[in-house]
């Protein structure tokens, strides 16, 4: 199992899926803010995303954490060895076509280039005082990577991951770099954030359209932040820490809240983020969840076993992706900004994968957002989520939300089935789409105050509960709940606005 246990949490859910609060976000060096989060829950009686009796789980349990501030200059980093006034120090680099890319770098004399691909520092006696790199316990999320600058170069890639491969990159030019002239050292930061985790990191380059040298990985510890820590409980062993990735006002969480109901530790679910040299970001995740019925309980086939997902918003009381200034939210529901959501994905499945592709939000009965892996000073849970609301825009082959309440709908100029789940979760709606899409626009307003007006109209028939006016909204949020199989998922847009 490749199972990630370090910023975000993983959220056992009781009676429900893991959700949101607000906190500070952190800021960039440039002002800008940054958020950070992870998010999990292993619980399959979420009463947010349903039971076994509906077919198909359909929430997930997430906890999100919001980044402390970043800004400072970076501890730890090793100097680079002073060879004196008459000698040029060297750096090696191992090329890419070794398959290990973390290889030795080592100071040489220049003249010494057994096999060995360098790139010389143009000013030996200020090299001697250079940050050769970030190494060990840092004070900030964001610190400045410095490597050695590769001749002819014409990009270069920082990589950063955890121990389960999940992480992020900042691919730029050279010029971006501060090495445009292919000598001496290169520097720079990267707008995404992973706090309080142990990292690796490297730089890769590519030199006339093909792989180049690789640098020499080096180990980091990124701090902890309060705004941001995972909730650790010693009564509650499902509450744990995942991977979770900060950029902007969104946070990119690996979240695999009920991977306890497969019946090996051979699945696999990683995410990576990429900031491309144009600036924008890039989520993606790959994932392995094996066959239909490698699950280890009488209905496992049914259940959602994960939830990989981009947030915005607040989710959990230690998860929150920017402010309330920021983001509009948390929002009451009969004062609801108007939210539009813009979303673009490609995927690749195999033959037999089972998933969706839904946005969600979960609603609470205060703006004091809390969740399933919230606690109070007694160890109480804190949970307030009151409803689930999920709009599906690519269904899977089998499964569906619940139990179908409506078809042909038209909401947000679109027609789309309604589910709901009167014997297991009465406050939980879903819409499918009955076109598909890999891209769009939608007024997450539109769907609130449909369901809020259907819900006080049929729920005494229908056996369902109000999305009542006086809730709030939590974090817009968009994933792919998984059933089974592998594929890879690449979110090429996801843009709130209100």
């Amino acid at each position: 199992m490749n199972k990630q246990i370090y910023l975000p949490l993983l959220c056992a859910l009781s009676v429900s899926a893991c959700g949101g609060s607000s906190s500070e976000p952190a800021e960039n060096t440039d002002g800008t803010s940054i958020v950070a989060i992870n998010v999990g829950d292993t619980a399959n009686n979420d009463p947010v995303s349903g039971t076994v009796n509906d077919v198909a789980t359909s929430s997930d349990a997430d906890t999100d954490a919001i980044a402390d501030e970043s800004t400072g200059a970076v501890d730890n980093m090793q100097e680079v060895v002073d060879n004196g006034p008459d000698t040029s120090v060297a750096m090696e680099v191992t090329d890419t076509t070794d398959a290990d890319p973390v290889d030795q770098v080592e100071s040489t004399d220049s003249g010494d280039t057994d096999n060995t691909e360098t790139v010389a520092a143009t000013d030996p006696e200020n090299v001697s005082n250079a940050l050769l790199a970030p190494r060990g316990l840092l004070d900030t999320a964001q610190p400045v990577f410095v490597w050695p600058a590769v001749a002819n170069a014409e990009e270069y890639k920082i990589v950063v991951k955890d121990e389960g491969q999940s992480g992020y990159a900042r691919t730029l030019d050279p010029v971006a770099a501060n090495c445009q002239t292919g000598e001496g050292m290169c520097s720079a930061s990267t707008s995404l954030a992973y706090f309080d985790n142990h990292l690796d990191w490297y730089v890769e380059s590519t030199v006339n359209g093909a792989p180049g040298p690789v640098s020499e990985t080096y180990s980091i510890t990124t701090p902890f932040s309060e705004n941001m820590q995972p909730i650790l409980s010693n009564t509650i062993d499902e509450c744990e820490a995942w991977a979770a990735v900060a950029y902007d006002k969104y946070v990119v969480l690996n979240n695999q809240w009920n991977s306890r109901v497969m019946s090996s530790d051979s699945w696999s679910q990683i995410i990576n983020v990429t900031e491309n040299a144009n600036g924008t970001v890039t989520p993606a995740w790959s994932y392995d969840w094996l066959g239909q019925f490698e699950t280890n309980t009488q209905f496992g086939e049914f259940e959602v076993k994960a939830y990989p997902e981009v947030l915005y918003g607040p989710k959990l009381g230690t998860h929150v992706s920017g402010t309330k200034e920021e983001t509009g939210l948390p929002a009451k529901v009969s004062e609801l900004p108007e939210f539009v959501v813009d979303y673009d994905f490609s995927e690749t499945l195999d033959e037999d994968a089972e998933r969706n592709v839904a946005l969600e939000s979960f609603f609470h009965d205060s703006d004091d957002i809390r969740g399933p892996c919230d606690f109070d000073e007694n160890g109480n849970r804190t949970d307030n989520r009151v409803y689930e609301m999920m709009i599906w825009v690519n269904n899977p082959t089998i499964r569906t939300p619940g139990d179908l309440a409506l078809t042909g709908v038209m909401v947000d100029n679109k027609l789309w089935n309604v589910y709901i789940k009167p014997r297991s979760n009465k406050h939980y709606i879903a819409f499918t789409a009955q076109t598909p899409s890999t891209s769009g626009t939608i007024n997450w307003k539109r769907f609130v105050e449909w369901t809020r007006d259907w819900t006080a109209e049929n729920a005494e028939a229908l056996e369902i509960d109000i999305l009542e006016p006086e809730y709030y909204m939590g974090a817009i949020e968009i994933g792919t709940e998984m059933w089974w199989g592998s594929g890879s998922f690449t979110l090429n847009n996801f843009e709130v606005r209100f």
